[in-house]
């Protein structure tokens, strides 16, 4: 492991930032999820299977560069597969939550679970949007540095 951070470059970085915001978001939507049973998520075990699937292709994007070098086809689809799965994570997650949100700013504005679920989701939101930014930004950029790829 220590071998592997050794040859990393700033692409490679941030695609590690970009898992550890995968996680963070996972772990959001986990909480978000056990305030209450009413509000619940649909498929939770599926979000989360493809949470951290989507965090697994970011460390296999940050891996296969030091096998096959730079700007790697392995890592391009790993990164458009990660960027994919959190984004269908998020989007099921917001379209779960739509309603509740729909009422806390109009007629069910003191409901306390509510807005905690609310402000829960929107964390796990952001860690998702921040991961799909991050992973784009770091397909652009070298992965490994020149000499330590093969």
């Amino acid at each position: 492991m220590g071998n592997l951070l050794k040859k990393q470059h700033v692409g490679g970085w941030f695609l590690l930032i970009a898992a550890i915001a995968g996680i963070v978001g996972v772990i959001a939507m986990l909480v978000s999820n056990g305030y209450s049973s009413a509000y619940a998520l649909k498929g939770t075990p599926m979000l989360v299977l493809m949470g951290i699937g989507s965090v697994l292709l970011c460390l296999v994007a940050m891996w296969t560069p030091t096998l096959l070098g730079n700007h790697d086809v392995v890592s391009t689809f790993a990164i458009l597969g990660a960027v994919a799965l959190f984004s269908a994570v998020m989007g099921s997650m917001i379209l779960s939550r739509i309603l509740m949100v729909a009422g806390l700013f109009s007629y069910n504005s003191q409901n306390a679970t509510g807005w905690s679920v609310f402000y829960a989701m929107v964390v796990s939101a952001a860690a998702f949007v921040a991961a799909d930014l991050i992973l784009v930004i770091g397909a652009f950029l070298p992965s490994v540095r020149k000499s330590a790829a093969k």
